[in-house]
């Protein structure tokens, strides 16, 4: 590496913490590029240069987080349990750290959610590798007898993977519904899906 893509390393390091700060302080929708410029002590147009626009940034900002929150819970499961257990392990980790800060969250959410995969390549390649780690669970229950052999574990783990989202949405959405609702009610509509309606 030379000395020009240290000092590129280091200009985007400081942007991405100035950033995370102020994302966390005043949230992404009260905060500027220019009020992040400021805080790291750079240009705007330093920061267009490494993030294409503000939610570029936030997307980058809180995916270090998201990932680290959800290796501890992929790293703390529960031994020879089943799919929805482990599945409702990862959720009862992932739901009181989106509930630190929820507007920020639903905020990364609203403006991600929609954008195409390039747009947001680091959570979508987040929800890729989710996705895949449940297919990887149905195919060891498919092994168990305990799901159909003729389902296919990719559309399978998909549909698991969207009913958490319906549940996360309203999560982050509603300051009233607590994490432990939101469980509860995550756990009964899996219960409903996993056994039929």
């Amino acid at each position: 590496m030379t000395r020009r893509d240290d000092s590129k390393a280091e200009t985007r390091e400081l942007i991405l913490n100035s950033a995370r700060s102020l994302f966390w302080e005043k949230g992404p929708d009260k905060c500027s590029v220019r009020d992040i410029a400021k805080e790291a002590g750079v240009s705007p147009a330093s920061i267009i240069v490494h993030f294409k626009n503000k939610t570029a940034l936030l997307e980058v900002a809180l995916y270090e987080e998201i990932e680290k929150t959800l290796g501890k819970a992929l790293a703390s499961l529960p031994s020879d349990q089943g799919l929805q257990a482990v599945l409702m392990h990862i959720v009862s980790i992932i739901l009181p750290f989106y509930d630190k800060n929820r507007e920020l969250y639903r905020v990364l959410i609203r403006d991600t959610f929609f954008e195409p995969i390039q747009e947001s390549p680091s959570l979508a390649q987040l929800d890729e590798n989710f996705i895949q780690f449940i297919v990887t669970l149905i195919n060891q229950e498919k092994k168990m007898g305990n799901f159909r052999s003729d389902i296919d574990s990719h559309l399978a783990a998909s549909s698991l993977f969207y009913l958490y989202l319906g549940v996360l949405r309203n999560f982050l959405r509603n300051p009233n519904f607590r994490v432990a609702e939101a469980v509860d009610t995550l756990s009964k509509i899996l219960n409903l899906h996993l056994a039929g309606i």
